[in-house]
């Protein structure tokens, strides 16, 4: 116990000092009492007298460390304060305080000593020499001559330190032995009883210091980690992401844990555990490729803490089983700390620190770590939230450009490109196909495509039948992901990936009114990680895009009824001239040629008069397919009315022209229009011809130029062609 001494008042009588009298023999002879073994000594009636002048001043000296001891929590100035009056009260040559760590006493003060003397001195383990004595009975043992016995174990400090006498007293609070207090002298020496006694009380007063002091140090650390804690709790709560997180852990973790290397993973399902941050201070720990950290639930420390959720304090990394060496690095002794990251008892992440050589972590660090996970946990799902809100800005973004530019065409191939584009864009592929699906052809024909291609590059069209998970995504609605390098996909599709460099095929079937029309197929040429909710914005955009598509082809039929005639399927009068002009335009920016036909059946209104409107008609019709047969693909015909035709012409001079005509006519010579119970009826026709610019130069003069020539075959009699008068003579 320790007391203040107050200073005598001057101004009044004075009073005995504090310890004199009788109670102070009391208390000698009390400690003294207490002392059996080596330490104790009979004491004879009446040498308490003797002793009192000594016991006294030793007393007062104990009384006035101890004050000095409880006005300070400084470890270093106790430990000083200790070893330097024990040395100036006991006048002794060293003084040593060794303090017992994990069953040894190294030593952690000392006095007479040089540092590098103090340092080389023997670490004395449980039950070695005169540790065990002093451990065992709790009580100061005095030696005269250390070097006469073996019970102490001298021969430890041989070329170490040259001593004889040695008195050691027990450290000892709340029963349990944390120390030992020693004072040494160079040559032999009786220890009093006063000896004894004095160190008896400044061991018992030491042992309070130092522990308090130790309460008080780690109260402060405590102090200065909840601080920590407290800063790192408010980074984390400003982290937006996932990068964010990852390096405020890994940074604010190093202020209240020492570390070599630190790694923050996320859990992605199905059972990914992928780094999202890394920090190496020591040698090969300094880089690491992210690639290599990878692992998945149960692999490695890492994914056995994922999958169980249950944090690890690993000593030595090398003797667990459930440890995995990281490709690349070498098996070296280390320790481990291994921490989920829990949110709603569900483990989001984990939290994985590594020391090189063994037990490098403890208890403690294993809890700090704990806190900082948890609230690391909470950072992680509040930055998942806002990246999955900013995600979603960007999806319905990503949504209202693509409906803005669909909703301004109404052509399907267009709409085709424009779809394919956003798509790729959106999954981050290399290319995008759209396709329509002509379910009683059985084949997927193709609209559009990313990068846009020309039409003719691309293969027009492919029959399902030979490619069963094509047919499985259209006829059940399904999305579906091949890779190259799976042995057990679709090997029709892995055929065609393989042929065009691409690894990864993404196909969705494009739902219109619940009904599939067509097909998504997305490429990469490397491997990609897409998660639910990335098919699930391709599949939204996707069926946007498909009722586009819809409506776009919707329109085209539509329309292509309306420019159609119904009788001949040829283009109507209204979309010729719609065309003309079109082709009139390209012909002008590209310097090329452009011809018409105009051309009518010869006596047709006699056929009619003869046999009835419905026998004409049938003669329209084959008049029609007739013709349509001797054109190319890039030519366009169309019923003028009644009897009479056109045919524009793109890319086609004059000779050209004239010889499309020839073939016309040739073609109606060679086959009389055959009916039903009737014999052949022989069908004629005249052609005018009007190539631009000679002829025209718009759609208007061309067409005009090619009527004149017209007319002018059927006033010679008709069964001919003719190029229209280039001084635009009327009809």
């Amino acid at each position: 116990m320790s007391a203040r001494v107050r200073p005598r008042d001057h101004g009044a009588a004075p009073r005995p000092a504090r310890g004199s009298g009788p109670a102070r023999p009391a208390l000698f002879r009390r400690l003294l009492d207490d002392q059996p073994g080596t330490a104790s000594r009979a004491v004879r009636p009446g040498a308490y007298q003797g002793l009192e002048s000594e016991l006294a001043e030793r007393l007062d000296s104990v009384l006035g460390i101890a004050e000095r001891l409880a006005a300070t929590h400084d470890r270093e100035e106790v430990f000083r304060t200790i070893v330097d009056e024990t040395r100036r009260a006991l006048r002794v040559d060293y003084v040593t305080i060794r303090i017992l760590r994990d069953d040894h006493l190294p030593i952690a003060a000392s006095a007479g000593l040089p540092k590098d003397a103090a340092a080389a001195l023997p670490v004395f383990a449980v039950g070695e020499g005169w540790v065990g004595e002093v451990l065992q009975t709790a009580r100061v043992s005095a030696w005269r001559d250390v070097r006469t016995d073996q019970r102490y174990g001298s021969e430890r400090y041989a070329g170490l330190l040259d001593f004889a006498g040695d008195l050691i007293a027990p450290l000892t609070h709340h029963d349990r032995v944390i120390g030992a207090l020693s004072a040494m002298t160079l040559e032999p020496r009786e220890w009093t009883d006063g000896d004894v006694a004095f160190v008896t009380t400044l061991a018992t007063h030491a042992a309070i210091a130092l522990s308090n002091a130790e309460l008080f140090e780690q109260t402060e650390a405590r102090a200065a980690q909840l601080a920590v804690l407290q800063a790192a709790s408010g980074r984390l709560n400003r982290a937006t992401s996932f990068e964010a997180v990852g390096r405020a852990v890994v940074e604010e973790t190093r202020r209240i844990i020492d570390y070599h290397n630190a790694r923050v993973y996320l859990v992605e399902p199905p059972d990914a555990v992928v780094p999202i941050a890394f920090e190496g201070r020591v040698g090969a720990y300094e880089r690491v490729d992210f690639e290599l950290l990878r692992c998945r639930m149960g692999e490695g420390f890492t994914g056995w803490v994922a999958q169980h959720g249950e944090p690890l304090l690993i000593n030595d990394a090398n003797s667990d089983p459930r440890g995995q060496t990281i490709a690349g690095t070498d098996d070296i002794d280390e320790s481990m700390l291994v921490v989920p990251m829990r949110y709603d008892g569900i483990t989001v992440g984990v939290i994985t620190l590594s020391k090189l050589g063994l037990d490098g972590f403890v208890a403690d660090d294993l809890r700090l770590l704990a806190i900082l996970a948890d609230h690391a946990a909470t950072a992680v799902e509040t930055a998942r939230l806002l990246t999955r809100s900013q995600e979603l800005t960007r999806e319905l973004r990503r949504l209202l450009d693509m409906s803005g530019e669909l909703s301004e065409s109404l052509d399907p191939r267009q709409v085709a490109n424009l779809m394919a584009g956003h798509l790729a864009r959106a999954m981050g592929v290399d290319e995008c196909a759209i396709s329509y699906w002509d379910k009683p052809a059985g084949r997927v024909e193709s609209l559009g495509y990313y990068p846009q291609l020309k039409l003719d590059d691309l293969e027009p069209y492919f029959d399902v039948v030979g490619f069963p998970e094509t047919l499985r995504v259209l006829e059940r609605g399904v999305t579906t992901i091949i890779d190259a390098d799976d042995p057990g996909a679709d090997q029709a599709e892995t055929a065609l990936l393989r042929r065009d460099g691409n690894r990864i095929l993404v196909m969705l079937p494009l739902v219109a009114k619940g009904q599939a029309i067509g097909l998504v197929e997305l490429f990469s040429k490397t491997e990609v990680r897409w998660d639910a909710q990335h098919l699930e914005l391709a599949r939204t955009m996707a069926n946007e895009a498909a009722m586009a598509l819809e409506n776009a082809r919707l329109y085209e039929d539509a329309r292509r009824r309306a420019d159609r005639d119904p009788l001949t399927g040829f283009f109507n009068h209204r979309y010729l001239h719609e065309r003309m002009g079109e082709e009139v335009v390209r012909s002008q920016r590209g310097k090329r040629p452009l011809s018409v036909l105009m051309l009518d059946l010869d006596d047709f209104k006699l056929v009619n008069d003869t046999f009835g409107h419905l026998f004409g008609d049938k003669v329209l019709t084959w008049a029609a397919e007739l013709i349509r047969g001797t054109l190319r693909l890039s030519d366009v015909p169309a019923r003028y009315g009644g009897d009479e035709f056109a045919v524009i012409l793109p890319d086609t001079d004059a000779a050209e022209a004239r010889r499309a005509a020839d073939r016309i006519l040739q073609g109606f010579r060679d086959q009389p229009y055959i009916g039903e119970q009737r014999g052949p009826v022989p069908i004629a026709a005249s052609i005018g011809i009007a190539t631009y610019p000679g002829d025209g130069r718009n759609a208007t003069e061309l067409i005009a130029s090619a009527d004149r020539a017209l007319y002018g075959v059927k006033r010679d009699g008709g069964h001919g062609a003719a190029v229209g008068p280039p001084d635009g003579a009327a009809a």
